[in-house]
């Protein structure tokens, strides 16, 4: 039984590997990957947030037309969206009331370009992946 012990002692954990270690034909780059899951977590962390990315992508828009354009989508949940994603300094929301309440969300300029080639970019693999889905079938 004691043998057991020693054997299993000496046996390296799978679970507990060194981060530099080789996996398959490369290294895991973590920063890679944290990167990576921080962009997921800003961009795509709700099915609405897309949507509303898209929607923003020709121009500033406001609450009632997201509604329209994103019939699913509560109002509450676009406004829940639309909050986080100004937080976390994706969009700008600018008040343009005088009389009337005037309220309009858009893209920030200094993302502006890489949100829009990141959209593209999906749009693009998405595409493709339909395209080839559908042949994949026939």
């Amino acid at each position: 039984m004691d043998d057991l012990k020693d054997e299993a002692a000496r046996k390296p954990n799978r679970m507990q590997r060194d981060p530099n270690q080789r996996v398959g034909a490369q290294n895991v780059d973590s920063g890679y990957n944290r990167r990576a899951s921080l962009s997921i977590d800003v961009l795509f962390q709700s099915k609405w947030r897309v949507q509303i990315l898209c929607a923003m992508r020709p121009g500033p828009v406001r609450l009632g037309q997201l509604a329209r354009l994103i019939p699913g989508a509560s109002k509450k949940m676009l406004t829940q969206n639309l909050r986080k994603l100004e937080v976390d300094g994706i969009i700008v929301r600018e008040d343009l009331s005088e009389i009337v309440l005037h309220i309009e969300y858009g893209l920030k300029d200094e993302v502006r370009d890489s949100v829009c080639a990141l959209l593209d970019h999906l749009a693009e693999w998405g595409g493709s992946y339909l395209s080839q889905s559908r042949t994949d079938k026939e």
